[in-house]
C-alpha cells in the first residue's frame, strides 16, 4: 500500500553544537523532507546497489552521530585499549563491551568517580581481532601512570615518548584487560573531526557480520541543542553542498544565533 507522503521543501535545521571547550553553530537545510517516516516510496536502482547504498546512509549517519558526541562533551584523553588474548576472546565484540560497562561502573562506584566513554573498534591488521579507539571524561590524571623511557611499552607508544609526547598508562584497565595508553587531547575540535575517520565502510561491513555496533557511548552524554526547525528566510553561505542537503557551520556567538533564529518561519 503506498499512501501520500508530505513533503516541505527547504526544510532547514539550527543547531548548537559544543561544551565548555567550544560551541558551534550548524545550520543543515533539505531539499526535500519526508515528513512521514514510514512512508513506502518507489525507487528504481541498478542491481547490487541498494545494500551498498544503505551501508553508505549506516556510515554517513554513525559519522554525523560520533562528531556529535565527541564535539558536545568535555573529553580529556584519547584512548586506545587492547585486549589481552590470554584472558578474552578478541574477536568477540559485544562481550568486551558488557564486561568493560561492568567493570567501569564498580570502577566509578569504588573511586567516586563518573568515567564517560566512547569507544570505535577498529580491527588488528590480523582481520578479525579488535582493539578499540576513543575518548574519556572524568577519569582524574592521580589514576594513570605516565611512560617512560625504558619502561615496558609498546613501539608506538615508545615513539611518542621518545619525541617528548605524554602518554599515560591506566594500569587498572590493563591489568583487567590489556595493554592501553591515554594522551591529553590539546584541540577538542580537531580530535572530534579525526576520531570519524575510523568509521568506514570496511568497519559496517565487520560489525554487520557480528551483530555489533560501529561504536559504543556511556549513557546520558550530552547531544547537539536543536534551536529551530522549519523555513529559513536568511541568505547565508554553506560549506557543503549535494543534491540532497546543504550544511553550514558557523562560530558561535549569541547575536549570530538569535539573528538565525529569527530568520526562520
Amino acid at each position: 500500500m503506498y499512501c501520500e507522503s508530505i513533503v516541505r521543501k527547504n526544510y532547514s535545521v539550527l543547531k548548537v553544537y559544543g561544551c565548555d571547550k567550544g560551541k558551534k553553530i550548524k545550520v543543515v537545510t533539505i531539499g526535500a523532507l519526508n515528513l512521514l517516516p514510514n512512508t513506502i516510496t518507489k525507487k528504481h536502482s541498478k542491481k547490487g546497489t541498494v545494500n551498498d547504498e544503505k551501508l553508505a546512509e549506516n556510515v554517513s549517519r554513525a559519522k554525523n552521530k560520533i562528531f556529535e558526541y565527541a564535539y558536545c562533551n568535555p573529553w580529556d584523553w584519547f584512548f586506545t585499549g587492547t585486549l589481552n588474548p590470554q584472558k578474552y576472546d578478541r574477536t568477540d565484540l559485544e562481550i568486551y563491551h558488557k564486561k568493560f560497562v561492568v567493570w567501569l561502573r564498580d570502577y566509578n562506584k569504588k573511586h567516586g568517580l563518573k568515567i564517560k566513554f566512547l569507544l570505535i573498534p577498529e580491527l588488528h591488521k590480523d582481520g578479525k581481532s579488535w582493539h578499540m579507539h576513543g575518548f574519556l571524561y572524568g577519569l582524574p590524571v592521580e589514576h594513570l601512570e605516565q611512560f617512560k623511557l625504558g619502561a615496558t611499552m609498546g613501539k608506538g607508544v615508545a615513539d611518542k615518548v621518545k619525541k617528548g609526547d605524554v602518554v599515560y598508562n591506566w594500569v587498572a584497565y590493563a591489568n583487567k584487560f590489556g595493554f592501553c595508553d591515554l594522551e591529553p587531547i590539546s584541540c577538542h575540535e580537531a580530535v572530534s573531526k579525526y576520531i570519524t575517520k575510523y568509521i568506514n565502510k570496511s568497519l559496517a561491513n565487520s560489525v554487520t557480520e557480528l551483530n555489533a555496533h560501529m561504536y559504543y557511548v556511556s549513557r546520558g552524554l550530552n547531544c547537539a541543542e536543536t534551536v529551530k526547525q522549519g523555513t529559513l528566510f536568511a541568505n547565508i553561505e554553506y560549506d557543503y553542498v549535494n543534491e540532497y542537503c546543504k550544511i553550514a557551520w558557523f562560530d558561535y556567538s549569541e547575536e549570530l544565533l538569535q539573528k538565525l533564529e529569527n530568520a526562520f518561519c
